[in-house]
């Protein structure tokens, strides 16, 4: 039978909550795929399920050689027309996922939340202010503000850092194997909620949705810090 998430998290109250961007609090996950999609198809280029699956959470700098060597793209070039795509596709379909804003609203009444993201900054912040997010968030980490992205561990103790929390003081959500991986390897405690399929982020404990009950009874139990 599977544990309820206040078995799994019993006696541990976080201090701060980190928190992933894309897949798990918008829907930019999915477009990024459609527009690494939408290149491929333009030159007739394909990628295998398995690499493909790789790839989920990654940073732009691992995913373009991949796109770059299946298309015959050279690298500057495939990188230009990625990025053009992908900002034409944010602007036309970005959304909050289900959950989103009422997990981020609830967290943010109880603990310091950071927004921790394999995007660029500027592509960070832009998603934040359009879906008025940013307003509960008290730190970002880009992919610019650390040495190395998801799955290093680099992020998330920057986040916790920047919260003036320790890592296993804090709580993590992530959507992806990758950036579970970095969740785990700084040494937080971690909700997965995979949105892509044929992805199996382990953590301590899995949800469907952000929109799940159980989880804002729990976060409303936190003593506000």
């Amino acid at each position: 039978m599977n544990k309820t998430i206040r078995e799994t998290f019993a006696g541990f109250t976080p201090g701060a909550a980190l928190l992933d961007c894309d897949g798990l609090l918008v829907n930019t996950e999915q477009i990024w795929h459609e527009s690494q999609d939408k290149l491929l198809a333009r030159y007739g280029g394909q990628i295998d399920a398995p690499t493909r699956a790789g790839l989920v959470g990654k940073a732009p700098e691992l995913v373009l050689p991949v796109l770059a060597a299946a298309t015959g793209l050279d690298p500057q070039r495939c990188q230009e027309e990625l990025i053009a795509q992908h900002v034409a596709d944010v602007r036309a379909n970005l959304a909050l996922l289900p959950g989103a804003a009422e997990t981020v609203r609830a967290l943010a009444a109880r603990v310091p939340v950071a927004v921790v993201s394999n995007s660029p900054r500027e592509f960070l912040l832009g998603k934040l202010e359009k879906t008025g997010l940013h307003e509960y968030v008290t730190a970002t980490v880009g992919l610019e503000d650390v040495a190395a992205g998801k799955p290093a561990p680099d992020m998330y103790l920057r986040g916790a850092e920047l919260l003036g929390v320790a890592p296993e003081k804090a709580i993590a959500f992530e959507d992806s194997e990758t950036g579970a991986c970095a969740a785990r390897a700084a040494g937080v405690r971690l909700i997965a909620v995979p949105s892509v399929p044929g992805q199996c982020p382990q953590a301590d404990h899995t949800l469907e949705s952000l929109a799940d009950k159980e989880l804002h009874e729990w976060i409303a139990e936190w003593e506000q810090q």
